[in-house]
């Protein structure tokens, strides 16, 4: 039976543009063109490991080359569009350009074959896996067939790293630019996908495996697969906790409250204490980021002052009020440590330092801001030396 399993993330791949989540933008964009005939010869899926880029790549595909297609309600259960979803559909060729970068390569797997008509279907489709990874030559080799394509041949680029891809290849494509998959998305699909798979597990573990996931739904389902294997059926918040070396999140917040606060002990004390339990402090610290960037946007939309990071009400809630330049002041001495905490190298030290160093960068005052203040001040005051003549009256 192990032989036959696949993972979650396998098992829920996306089949059709109603099961891609978090894209709208991108799917009600591909539908409308082939509703309306508007088909263009090539398209640049841009975006953050995870996001669906090759599964979009692949509904498109089944879109295009389905029975009596192009259509995008195609049937899932076609069988061209269950040869493309498992790969051996000859007309789509996936091709994977991190391991196959030489223009040999190129040439052998598209550019002497791109001529010929498709076997079976409408299209010939090649999807191109990864493509800021071809070399120089292989995209000048490619240029002239991308820009003139036979009118049988489409293509689907993706890459997580458009800034390596040469400008007159990106001018040639329709590019879209899929994003992170905000974190209440994919709790609504790991909850789906739990009461098909029969699992119970709290929404405080869903939020950690949500958080852990840094908006990639691939990366959430590989990560709620390794916690079956560890729990079993039921699955719990401290089961995802102990595993990823993650922080709670009223722990997160205890110690940002700690940081506008200004409270040095209390501070080490969080510190000991999530280091004592084996947490990951680099995880901790991109988390704190996190919540000094909401409280700034907080600030902002309230004009100026924000109190998200005063602590719960009843424990002096609104005492430690921060204003945006203080709140900019903290993230930017947390983004500064960083790659400190990163280095590995006494680790809790750094990360203890890069804290410390960052409250006291947000209680320091821009000397811009102290020179316009005294400034005023010194208008306010009266003159209080004697007044002009007297002296001279005096005297006389």
């Amino acid at each position: 039976m192990s032989s036959l399993y696949q993972v979650i993330a396998r098992k829920w791949r996306p089949q059709t543009f109603d099961d891609v989540v978090g894209q709208d933008h991108v799917v009600r964009t591909l539908k409308n063109a082939i509703a309306r005939g508007r088909i263009a010869h090539a398209y640049l899926l841009v975006g953050p490991r995870g996001t669906g880029k090759t599964s979009t790549a692949r509904i498109f595909a089944k879109a295009l080359n389905c029975t009596g297609g192009p259509k995008a309600d195609f049937d899932v259960n076609d069988p061209v569009c269950q040869t493309i979803a498992n790969g051996s559909h000859l007309d789509v060729i996936e091709f994977d350009a991190a391991s196959n970068t030489q223009v040999d390569k190129i040439r052998e797997a598209i550019l002497d074959s791109v001529a010929y008509a498709p076997a079976s279907a409408k299209f010939k489709i090649y999807i191109i896996d990864e493509v800021h990874m071809l070399s120089a030559g292989s995209f000048n080799a490619l240029l002239k067939t991308l820009e003139e394509p036979p009118p049988h041949v489409k293509f689907v680029f993706a890459t997580t790293d458009p800034q390596k891809l040469p400008l007159t290849v990106i001018s040639r494509c329709q590019r879209f630019d899929l994003k992170p998959i905000p974190n209440e998305l994919i709790i609504a699909r790991l909850q789906k996908i739990a009461v098909a798979e029969k699992i119970k597990i709290t929404d405080g573990a869903l939020a950690c495996i949500a958080r852990l996931a840094d908006g990639g739904m691939r990366d959430a389902q590989s990560f709620f697969d390794q916690m079956i294997s560890f729990c079993g059926n039921e699955i719990a918040e401290p089961d995802v906790l102990d595993v990823y070396g993650l922080v709670a999140a009223d722990k997160i917040a205890a110690l940002a409250a700690a940081l506008a606060a200004g409270d040095h002990r209390q501070i080490v004390a969080l510190v000991d204490e999530c280091d004592a339990a084996g947490r990951d402090l680099v995880r901790l610290l991109i988390d704190l980021q996190a919540l000094v960037r909401s409280a700034l946007l907080d600030a902002i939309a309230l004009g100026g002052q924000s109190e998200a990071l005063s602590g719960p009400a009843g424990k002096g809630a609104g005492a430690n009020a921060m204003t945006t330049e203080q709140l900019t002041r903290l993230l930017d001495g947390l983004r500064e440590g960083e790659g400190n905490v990163k280095l590995g190298l006494a680790e809790k030290i750094n990360f203890e330092v890069t804290l410390l160093k960052a409250v006291e960068a947000s209680r320091a005052r821009a000397i811009d801001s102290l020179i316009k203040e005294l400034a005023a001040l010194a208008d306010e005051v009266p003159a209080t030396g004697p007044a002009a003549g007297d002296g001279e009256k005096k005297k006389g």
